[in-house]
């Protein structure tokens, strides 16, 4: 009993240091949206804040729980805000949690892309180096060429991203990914995982000013936004189908067609900055798609220039 006292005191702050934090980010949000309504028309409340996020949230208000929020409830609370990153931490930090990993930067960052750039260099197939917004560092000679890519160095910096590079009509990526309905099937199958990936690999960001400006550039391109604004299905990612490319021989100049697998690869403790390479695909294929074959033409296309 002796030893509850101070426990039980130091919940009631921690706790208190929590509602005082949600309150403050809560009463900002309804400000801003007093002469302004929200898109979705949200209105920042109390009662809707417990309706829409955390049902014992009015009945910590007034004491009657002295639970302190799990880290996924808080993290729910912070979506509903509409929290930036380092506002999601000080919620965190409030209710003593640990903040979220932010991305590698600085030293740490450069040490992990060069690390990435020497493995690139072994990779005998396509391969890209990425960071977490899908920006893409570094191409391969390899991919270069199956792709009929210019130099990376003669892309602008805001257009070296893997999402709106496939969309675009002036380089040869999206005709040759879209020449059949097999392969357009692969290809929006592709495009809508790329999507996913991007989200969730920047959900804690959504609301920040950067991701918002980088969005609406994507969706600049082509006809990008309708596939950004599509609800993405859930799909089985064993049952999803393969990338289908048209690739030119480099001997005999046909063009042919290239069943491909995705695979990243991490470099360090974080999920990015990762390599995406491109593998022959070696399960069951339509007929006239024999592995070995595939093997062989990719080989060919990508090595024989």
């Amino acid at each position: 009993m002796i030893e509850s006292k101070p426990k039980s005191s130091q919940r009631s702050n921690v706790l208190h240091d929590t509602l005082e934090e949600i309150e403050i980010l809560r009463l900002a949000r309804q400000e801003e949206v007093r002469d302004h309504p929200h898109p979705l028309l949200k209105r920042f409340t109390q009662q809707e804040l417990t309706d829409e996020v955390c049902p014992t949230y009015k009945n910590l208000l007034v004491g009657r729980s002295q639970r302190i929020p799990s880290r996924q409830t808080l993290m729910q609370i912070a979506d509903y805000l509409e929290c930036t990153i380092a506002q999601r931490n000080d919620l965190l930090l409030a209710a003593r949690y640990l903040p979220e990993s932010l991305e590698l930067k600085g030293l740490e960052l450069r040490q992990a892309l060069e690390q990435a750039r020497q493995l690139m260099r072994t990779l005998p197939y396509p391969a890209m180096l990425v960071t977490h917004t899908l920006e893409i560092e570094t191409i391969n000679k390899a991919f270069q060429r199956l792709f009929e890519l210019p130099s990376l160095t003669a892309l602008p910096r805001t257009q070296r991203h893997v999402l709106p590079l496939f969309f675009r009509y002036d380089l040869p990526i999206r005709r040759r990914s879209t020449f059949n309905e097999q392969a357009v099937t692969a290809w929006q199958a592709g495009v809508s995982r790329g999507i996913q990936l991007f989200k969730q690999s920047n959900r804690l960001y959504q609301f920040e000013l950067w991701y918002q400006e980088l969005v609406d550039q994507f969706c600049a391109v082509a006809d990008f936004r309708q596939h950004w604004e599509r609800t993405p299905e859930l799909h089985d990612q064993h049952q999803e189908p393969s990338k289908l490319l048209l690739g030119q021989n480099a001997t005999t100049g046909e063009m042919l067609p290239i069943q491909l697998q995705h695979v990243r690869i991490s470099v360090c403790s974080h999920m990015y900055p990762c390599i995406m390479a491109l593998l022959p695909w070696m399960t069951r294929l339509a007929p006239s798609l024999h592995p070995l074959a595939m093997q062989r033409d990719l080989c060919s296309i990508i090595w024989h220039r």
